[in-house]
């Protein structure tokens, strides 16, 4: 009976020791496409060829990469190291790396979270924008997003593990979804009203010239320049449900599986001793790095800014005068189409 019960015992502890090493490896090839994916970004808005990246969105895209970067360099290594670690020995060496962790992918977490914010900021009040968010300010708010993170992950250790895994669930997870959410959806809801308005004033103007002949030239022009944004806000309102579609999926996808894992530790004590716990939960892991990764296709990549200045580092050449004139950023549309509308009191 007692033979039977070692050999269990020393099944259990191989599986484990062998899920701890695959997911390791893992966590190591992991580690290398996010520190070149972001190391890439960082490396593109340091050299800055085509000097657009001095403004407070830049700020928050260069904090997000640099809390990336770190995981993938620091965090992801540190973590991937300690599964094989504990895999091959007895040794129980995750406290450190799970600190680290916490540190890099709350201090991401909470850029993001600002990045929606700054985007909704930026679209639906223009004017405030342009006057009260600063470099210096996003700096500012950069800064104590990681001071937050860190003094939240270092009190894990002083902190009771399920008192501490109820309020971080809401503070690290449900709170910044909740933002995103509203932010993106108050963004769309901003330009859809703004299109419609142009739309209708577009048609009001034509009206007026077509039963009217003496109308002036300058009125002629307006008309259509008004259709022509209304058409590029409606182009915004597209790409921003796509991309906030994308980032809230990726968001959710990343971190349900963890924090699913968690709760179930917490209201279950004996499943975290099963088999299923124990490789859900450690695959769990990679799956929450995978947002590092994916974040700068998702907040840079997708930019033309983010794409010229990329094919303009790296020797492909650019039209200026065309960079100029027809292949504007989104963001400068978005102050195009603002600066329009307060221009004519819509």
């Amino acid at each position: 009976m007692s033979g039977g019960v070692d050999m269990n015992s020393s099944l259990a502890q191989d599986f484990k020791s062998r899920i701890f090493i695959i997911n390791g490896a893992i966590l190591l090839l992991f580690a290398v496409l996010i520190s070149i994916s972001n190391g890439l970004l960082l490396f593109m808005m340091y050299k800055d060829p085509l000097k657009t990246f001095r403004n407070a969105t830049a700020v928050l895209v260069v904090s997000l990469g640099i809390a990336d970067f770190l995981t993938g360099c620091v965090t992801a290594v540190d973590v991937g190291i300690s599964h094989i670690i504990e895999g091959l020995t007895t040794d129980k060496v995750m406290l450190q790396a799970k600190i680290i962790s916490q540190i890099t992918l709350r201090a991401s977490v909470f850029v993001l979270t600002m990045f929606a914010v700054e985007r909704f900021v930026a679209v639906a009040f223009p004017h405030v924008y342009r006057v009260r968010v600063t470099v210096r300010k996003a700096i500012f708010g950069c800064s104590l997003g990681w001071v937050l993170a860190i003094v939240t992950s270092c009190l894990e250790v002083v902190v009771d593990r399920d008192v501490y895994d109820v309020v971080f669930l809401y503070i690290t997870f449900v709170l910044p979804l909740i933002t995103m959410c509203f932010t993106y959806c108050g963004t769309y809801y901003v330009l859809k009203i703004r299109a419609e308005r142009l739309h209708r004033h577009g048609l009001q103007s034509g009206s007026i010239i077509g039963s009217n002949y003496g109308v002036s030239k300058h009125r002629a022009r307006c008309s259509v320049k008004k259709e022509k944004m209304s058409k590029q806000s409606a182009e915004l309102q597209k790409q921003l449900m796509k991309t906030a579609s994308l980032i809230i999926l990726v968001f959710v996808l990343s971190l349900v599986p963890f924090w699913v894992f968690t709760t179930i530790r917490r209201y279950c004590k004996e499943c975290s001793e099963q088999r299923w716990f124990i490789a859900g939960y450690r695959f769990c892991i990679p799956i929450l790095y995978s947002n590092s990764a994916l974040n700068p296709l998702l907040y840079a990549w997708r930019m033309r800014t983010y794409r010229r200045s990329f094919q303009a580092l790296f020797g492909r050449k650019i039209n200026c005068s065309r960079r100029v004139s027809r292949r504007a950023s989104r963001e400068e549309s978005i102050v195009m189409v603002n600066n329009f509308i307060d221009e004519t009191n819509l």
